[in-house]
């Protein structure tokens, strides 16, 4: 099995594992009553009464099913017996599966959890099982009500269609048909074998965008203290690599170095997590943002977003003398815009070769402003005196894995909050984690390795095109090319430090199509105006959650 079979082979396996963690699930939520007076939960209990639910008197640590409810006349106590906590109602108690308040529709053991109403009071030593008891309304600090959370679940629905058409569709039907719109891969040993880290200059479809980039890996020295990695083309793409240059970055155990768009480096010791996140100032994703790599991730994919713009408000905790912060974020693009770039280029047809031969006329300053007015890139905006002040975009980097960037900032001085924004086109963008840090240090080394040996497929020496920056590129124009690349290395042999390992590489690639359709004009001139390509791409997720739930109507 040749490498690009073997990596096709687990990305996909990945991508469904991956889409399984946050698509195609049932979800149940909470309508917390809490503060009620005496009146008001005489009247919530009287009315859940008869609704058949299933009723659990939550007691600290302990939980018992609670049975033959009564009020009193007066409507100030409750009566009732206390017995064992069925399994099948226990899912709550771990608030759900995996802590994410997940159900499982069709397991007998979850089902019932949308039928449970949970009483909760202060902790009570003579509390049993198979006892009677009768307690004052007032005792009770909080009332739950569980019930499905349709908007979630459908939601889910919809990702997950979404996530595995694009997982059967795009990776099967793209990446193993070699028609993604993407960039070239690298992989890197890991002291098994060589894994997929990411992808390099994503965007950068033009000879005038051709741009460095700076990617993260994990590696593991070969005996004899090489380090290796591979850049290979897997798509119907010319890629062209002008240098490949390994930083090695020795550091404190307790500290993580990252880059950010421009090579620069900076130290985080002491990372703020949000103190919360709104997604278009109404719905809370700060669970989404707290940890890197936990399955997740905030997809940005509401539909009542204005002019299809996605924005995250952010709040940080922040000590007030604080002027600078470092902002970091662990983030990818969504295969979705990687679909939607493949229905622009659809509409071209025939025509879409003398369009490319066009767009390689253009100054590459015009190019990056239809990016801009497209809301391809990702904005980021801090308040400075109760104004929003853009302060970066972050290039789009490819949706095959996440990438941890630093995004430095100016803060306003004697506040103790840092309020940033994230804003991006309709499902552009998913973030998986948001982090500030305040230490200001920079407590690292560089080493920055040439490669010793670069070899292609087969066997051929192109090292000369990887060793600075003088556009001698490495052209890889077929499927299949892949250069190796190896490094001498010698590791840090301080017990106290680590190392982290960054690839500096400058490229740019050409899209490869075959299309045979006639040139859809009509459907092609609504690009040209700004903010169409996000307008048309939520257009396409609405019908594309319309034709999921008509789906999953018919068979119910």
């Amino acid at each position: 099995m040749s490498y690009f079979q073997q990596y096709s082979t687990r990305l996909l396996a990945g991508f469904f594992l991956a889409t399984s963690a946050f698509a195609c699930h049932n979800y149940y939520k909470v309508a917390g009553k809490s503060a009620l007076n005496n009146q008001q939960k005489s009247a919530t209990v009287d009315s859940l009464n008869g609704q058949s639910k299933y009723f659990v008197l939550r007691n600290g640590d302990q939980s018992f099913h609670i049975r033959n409810l009564l009020i009193s006349e007066d409507k100030k106590n409750l009566s009732f017996q206390l017995d064992s906590l069925q399994v099948s109602h226990q899912l709550h108690l771990n608030n759900g599966r995996k802590g994410r308040q997940m159900f499982k529709l069709n397991n007998e053991l979850d089902a019932g959890v949308i039928r449970e109403v949970h009483f909760y009071i202060s902790p009570d030593s003579s509390i049993a099982r198979l006892q009677s008891y009768t307690i004052p309304l007032e005792k009770i600090q909080k009332i739950e009500i569980l019930e499905k959370d349709k908007r979630r679940t459908t939601n889910s629905y919809v990702i997950g269609a979404i996530g595995y058409t694009l997982g059967a569709a795009v990776l099967v039907g793209i990446i193993v048909a070699a028609t993604k719109s993407s960039c070239p891969f690298v992989s890197a040993y890991d002291g098994n074998e060589f894994t997929l880290q990411g992808e390099i200059y994503g965007g950068a479809i033009y000879p005038q965008l051709a741009r460095h980039d700076y990617i993260p890996l994990r590696m593991v020295a070969r005996s004899g203290g090489t380090l290796q990695l591979k850049i290979s083309n897997e798509l119907q793409e010319k890629q062209f690599t002008d240098i490949a240059e390994l930083w090695v970055i020795s550091h404190p155990k307790n500290v993580r170095v990252f880059s950010d768009e421009k090579g620069n480096l900076f130290s985080i010791s002491q990372a703020e997590t949000p103190l919360s996140a709104r997604l278009n100032q109404h719905t809370d994703v700060t669970k989404s943002l707290l940890q890197a790599n936990d399955n997740d991730i905030l997809h940005m994919d509401d539909t009542t977003a204005v002019q299809a713009k996605n924005e995250i408000a952010l709040a940080f905790k922040k000590p007030a003398d604080a002027v600078a912060g470092r902002l970091v974020l662990t983030l990818k693009n969504s295969y979705f815009l990687d679909l939607l770039y493949s229905e622009l280029a659809k509409g071209f047809g025939s025509y879409y070769d003398n369009y490319l031969r066009q767009q390689k006329s253009k100054p590459a300053g015009e190019l990056i402003k239809w990016t801009r007015e497209q809301q391809i890139p990702l904005d980021v905006s801090v308040r400075i005196n109760h104004e929003w002040k853009r302060i970066s975009d972050i290039s789009t980097i490819g949706p095959l894995a996440s990438r941890t960037i630093v995004v430095p900032l100016e803060l306003e001085p004697g506040t103790a909050v840092a309020e940033v924004k994230l804003s991006s086109g309709f499902m552009f963008w998913e973030i998986d984690y948001a982090a500030m840090d305040y230490s200001g240090g920079n407590e690292f080394s560089l080493k920055k390795l040439q490669p010793q040996v670069a070899t292609d497929e087969a066997g051929n020496d192109v090292l000369p095109s990887l060793l600075k920056d003088d556009l001698q590129y490495l052209a890889q124009p077929n499927i299949g090319n892949t250069a190796t690349i190896s490094y001498q290395y010698i590791p840090t042999t301080t017990s106290a430090e680590t190392e982290t390992f960054i690839l500096h590489t400058k490229g740019y690639y050409e899209h490869i199509r075959n299309f045979k359709n006639k040139p859809d004009i009509g459907f092609l001139q609504q690009f040209k105006k700004p903010n169409a390509f996000p307008l048309f791409g939520m257009e396409l997720y609405k019908k594309m959650q319309k034709e999921q739930l008509q789906t999953l109507a018919k068979a119910e």
